[in-house]
């Protein structure tokens, strides 16, 4: 690697891989080298050498009451207990994009144990073989429910699932024609959900075993051959590889970039090899794309949470819902749109109500501590930087520090009675401009 290894750049790898960049975690990151940081992420394993065992659903409480394993909102609750605890965070900002690209709703599926299944299978899979994903989520009974693959039978094939694997999981619109879905959807006759048995089954009666003509290919195609010929497209890994960069690097990769990662996505076994190679590339760094990402919900609401250590709450997940963003509830088959869609006027209100909710919240104690004592001399600039970092907030612009400087000077740095005005500054910064981004 030709960039350098110095704050900037693991600042920048740690906001796109992780939900909070701290900077014990950047101290670590400084201490390992590049290669070591990109390979502990990769592989699930803590930055810091801390070990954390997370508890289960029905071990925690939120709000001073017992969480339930059959409800979907403490299910909800929970998703967000667990990414604000791991200590392999790429897992679950995998799992969170799996969730987004194998779109599955609970309004459909109506089954928690099934959702929870589902969500296993991702974080199971998240950095692993995309090619045995594809052939898993075919078998996955949420997904089975949410796309009708019950109805799939010999002689009167439902099409939905077959669309939307070529569609949304694998290929991507124009690579594919209507009659590729019909034959594909052939191909997956006789496989079935029985909700009251609790197993997927296979009715070699309800099989279509002619022949069908996939993608120019001819045969007795069945679930499994039927996706051997998609990855066989030189559509899939483009297709792939640019989900890969919008979400980790830029919103418009250049096709240049789409086809080096394509290759990638093409010879590596696992996804973790091409995020490997993608966070070891001086592309990744380029300052063009730095802090140009805009945050999920998910991931606004968590890097707060985790910044000031916060209690659990069950309406934290329905903020990130008014934010555009419910686990477990994706909008449609399609997943989140993501983008600018975050920042719409409503959305963005939201963040902003969450932000001065969680202002409130925030204990004097913690305005005391250590991390928030700076030298007797410190102007209102350096406060600001160092309460914007606490934040998780590394890349505060010119004009924005000037601006909060300005108010810090105002209200608290020169006056007696502190703790609203330093509420008041985190309260800013969380609403910054900046704060949105990673």
């Amino acid at each position: 690697m030709g960039a350098a290894w110095t704050e900037k750049e693991v600042v920048h790898l740690l906001n796109r891989t992780g939900f909070y960049t701290s900077k014990t975690d950047i101290e670590a990151c400084l201490s390992l080298g590049q290669a070591e940081t990109v390979r502990r992420l990769v592989a699930g394993e803590s930055l810091t050498g801390k070990t954390v065992s997370l508890q289960s659903i029905t071990e925690l409480t939120a709000d001073g009451k017992e969480m339930k394993a059959d409800s979907i909102g403490d299910q909800q609750t929970y998703w967000l207990y667990r990414i604000l605890n791991t200590e392999a965070p790429l897992i679950e900002k995998m799992t969170l994009f799996w969730h987004g690209h194998f779109s599955t709703s609970f309004s459909k599926v109506n089954d928690i144990p099934l959702m929870l299944r589902q969500n296993e299978l991702l974080r199971n899979y998240a950095l692993g073989n995309f090619h045995e994903l594809v052939l898993q989520i075919g078998k996955d009974p949420a997904m089975m429910i949410y796309l009708d693959v019950n109805s799939n039978r010999k002689g009167k094939p439902n099409e939905n699932y077959a669309r939307e694997v070529m569609e949304l999981f694998t290929l991507g619109i124009g690579h594919y024609t209507e009659q590729d879905i019909k034959e594909t959807a052939r191909s997956l006759t006789g496989w079935s959900y029985d909700r009251k048995e609790g197993q997927v089954k296979f009715n070699k009666g309800q099989y279509d075993a002619a022949n069908k003509t996939v993608l120019g290919e001819t045969a007795a195609f069945n679930e499994t051959t039927v996706v051997d010929v998609f990855f066989k497209q030189e559509a899939l890994p483009q297709f792939i590889a640019k989900k890969l960069l919008k979400w980790f690097a830029t919103d418009e990769p250049s096709q240049e970039w789409v086809e080096l990662v394509a290759g990638d996505v093409s010879k590596d076994q696992t996804i973790g090899e091409v995020l490997t190679k993608l966070f070891m590339s001086d592309a990744f760094y380029n300052p063009d794309i730095q802090g140009a990402l805009i945050k999920t919900p998910i991931e606004y609401v968590a890097g707060i949470l985790k910044a000031f250590n916060i209690p659990l709450s069950k309406g934290f997940t329905q903020s990130a819902r008014k934010m555009g963003m419910e686990l477990f509830l994706p909008p449609d088959v399609a997943g989140w749109r993501g983008g600018t869609t975050w920042l719409m006027t409503t959305n963005l209100l939201s963040r902003f109500q969450f932000a001065e909710s969680i202002a409130k919240r925030l204990n004097n104690n913690l305005l005391t501590s250590k991390e928030y004592a700076l030298d007797p001399l410190s102007k209102p600039e350096d406060y600001v930087r160092q309460y914007a970092q606490n934040a998780g907030v590394w890349n505060m612009g010119e004009l924005s520090a000037k601006t909060l400087a300005k108010y810090a000077n105002d209200t608290f740095v020169y006056a007696k009675q502190k703790n609203n005005g330093m509420k008041g500054l985190l309260q800013l910064i969380m609403i910054s401009p900046e704060a949105q981004m990673k």
